[in-house]
Formats: C-alpha cells, structure tokens, sequence
C-alpha cells in the first residue's frame, strides 16, 4: 500500500510582498493625485508617482524602471515622505550663497552715494563703480556692485540744472512759506501763487509719439512774436484767474491783482499772492495800488532764482503740453484764441488745477 506524499510548497507559488510598501487612506491617496494631476514641476510628479506606486505595492526596481530613474531616487523619495509626509514631495527653494555685502556694507554704500565724490575729498566729481569698490574697500566685482546698485533702486540718469539761490535768507523764507500753507489749510488767509508765462509764435518741443527711424519735424514761423499771460492759483481751492496781455508790464500786473481783490471782497480774510522778485512786482504803480488796498492784499516774495518754490509753474508746464508743445500756429490770432480757450477750460476745473498744484 503506497501513501501519497504531500505537495512541495515553493516559494514562487506565495506572492511577493514588497517590504518597501507604503500604506495610508484614501484621503491622502486622493491628495497625492490632485497634486501630481496639479503640478508642472516635474520633481514634485515624479515624487508623488513614487508614493503613489509604492502604494500599490510595486517593487523599487520596477518603480525606477518605469518612472525613467534611478533606484536610489525612490529609496530617497520614500524615506522623506515617512519623514517629513507630504511636504517632502515639495521642491524646496535653495537658499544660495550667503551675500556678499553684509547690511552694514550696505548702509555704508548708501551713505557715499548721497554724497559728492568731492564733498569726501576725492578727486573726481562721479561715482563710477570700480571707485565705490575702491573707496568702500567692497570684496566684490564692480559688475557684482551694479547689480547691488540696481537692487537698492540706484539709476544712472541725467541730473537736471538748478540755479542756486544767492538769496541769504533762503531757508527763513523757505520755512515762512509752510507757515503761509498751514495758515491757508487753516482757512486763516487766501493763499495765491502768481506768475507770468511767455507765448509766442515759435512752438515749444517736447516728447511725442514717433515711428521708429522717422523724427517729427514741427514748423517754425519766419519771424517771432509773443503775448503773455498773467496768472494767479489758489493753492486751497485751486481756482485759477488769468488773463492774456499784449506786454508784460506793471499795467497787466495790476489787472491780475484787481480780479484776485474782486473775487474775494465780501471776505474779510487776508489774500496773501506769493511771486518771485521780477521788476514789474516792485514798481511803484505796483507798490501804490498795495497801499491803497493793504487790508485786503499783500504781496510775499520768493527768495531769488526759486521757480520751484512756485507751483503755479507746474500749471505753466501743463498747459504748454496741451497747447503749444510740437504745434505750429501760422498767426498770433489762431495762437491766442487756442491759449484762450484752454485757460477757460483750466479756471472751470479747479479739482485739475488742485491736484497739479498739490
């Protein structure tokens, strides 16, 4: 009598059970889809495939094989995600290098730029940027200390001319004008800036639209001719009173400040009319007419050569942009009716006139 004898289990028989498998819940499951379906960054989908593979208990070889990457890749993979979870699947920013210029490098550049070469002894008028290396003793290249430059919001431009003021009481008289400003927002006084404006025949130029290779030619007349045009803004209110006047003269003056008196002659506050040291302001016509109506007008000059200290110059700008920048006017008549009509437009919008003033 024979016996049967029991069948040999083998080991290929018994499924293979990767012992690099990773299990979580669906949630997460669901997770790592939306961010490998979400992402452009290759890394962070590769990533997350290699979780997602190793949860379907899938061997490393295979992985790697499948994914186009080296074995070591998902063994790294797996080992941050037990670490760290899913914010291992991230790209991380790399920090770089440490920077060159330590804050306190910084503040000393900053300090020499606000300063004149000469100013500090030098014997040159312009920073260029191998003398700031030079003269701040800077670890760096200059072509490093430009992209510093460029960092900190330093531009190489054109500086633009100003007349220094002769004017010793400059400063005193720099400061009583904010003191005139609080007094006006105080609603204390009616505080003007008034000023004269040349218009002539000859166009001013200015910036304009042009085709690349092609330069706009703007006309000029044969002979020059001028007229003026005397103003007054209120820097509260931004009301604006000007008239044109054949010659600039004490005759006109006299007439801008007849119209500033009469617009405010109901009110007792004071009109205080800021102007700069131009002759036909001291005349003695002028000087006649303030004394005879004193209690209603009085005139402040500014310290000399200070336009910028007169913002109805800012209303000059504007309007020559609007009216005789790049435009040839063939007759004094089409250039006046046209300067006109734009000072109407200007005295009916005191809300533009504030905010070119402000």
């Amino acid at each position: 009598m024979g016996f049967a004898q029991p069948a040999k289990s083998t080991l290929s028989e018994i499924p293979m059970v990767s012992k690099h498998i990773i299990l979580f819940n669906h949630s997460k499951r669901k997770r790592l889809q939306k961010l490998a379906h979400k992402t452009h960054h290759k890394t962070v989908y590769r990533r997350c495939q290699i979780i997602l593979h190793l949860a379907q208990q899938r061997h490393p070889n295979d992985i790697a094989a499948t994914l186009a990457c080296d074995v070591s890749t998902v063994y790294r993979t797996r080992k941050a995600f037990l670490g760290d979870g899913e914010t291992a699947l991230l790209v991380k920013k790399s920090p770089g290098r440490p920077r060159k210029l330590t804050p306190h490098a910084l503040q000393r550049l900053e300090k020499a730029l606000a300063h004149e070469p000469r100013a500090l002894g030098k014997n040159f008028s312009n920073w260029s940027a191998q003398k700031l290396c030079a003269h701040l003793k800077l670890p760096i290249h200059a072509v490093t200390l430009l992209r510093y430059l460029w960092r900190l919001q330093w531009r190489w431009l054109r500086p633009v001319q100003r007349i220094a003021s002769p004017d010793p009481r400059y400063a005193a008289k720099a400061r009583y004008l904010r003191r005139l400003r609080r007094q006006a927002h105080k609603q204390q006084i009616h505080l003007y800036y008034a000023d004269e404006m040349d218009v002539a025949l000859l166009p001013t130029i200015s910036g304009c639209w042009m085709r690349r290779g092609h330069q706009t030619q703007v006309f000029t007349p044969g002979q020059n001719a001028k007229q003026y045009v005397f103003g007054a803004v209120n820097y509260i209110t931004g009301w604006f009173i000007a008239l044109t006047w054949t010659n600039k003269n004490n005759v006109g003056f006299r007439q801008l400040l007849n119209q500033v008196v009469a617009l405010h002659e109901r009110d007792r506050r004071q009109v205080v009319l800021v102007v700069d040291n131009f002759r036909i302001h001291q005349a003695k016509a002028v000087k006649a007419w303030l004394q005879s109506h004193r209690t209603q007008l009085r005139l402040y000059f500014l310290p000399t050569y200070s336009p910028h200290l007169n913002p109805i110059e800012r209303v000059w700008r504007h309007f020559r942009r609007n009216v005789t920048d790049n435009y040839f006017f063939r007759t004094m008549s089409c250039l006046m009716a046209a300067v006109e009509s734009f000072l109407s437009e200007m005295a009916e919008s005191p809300d533009v006139i504030r905010k070119i003033v402000a």
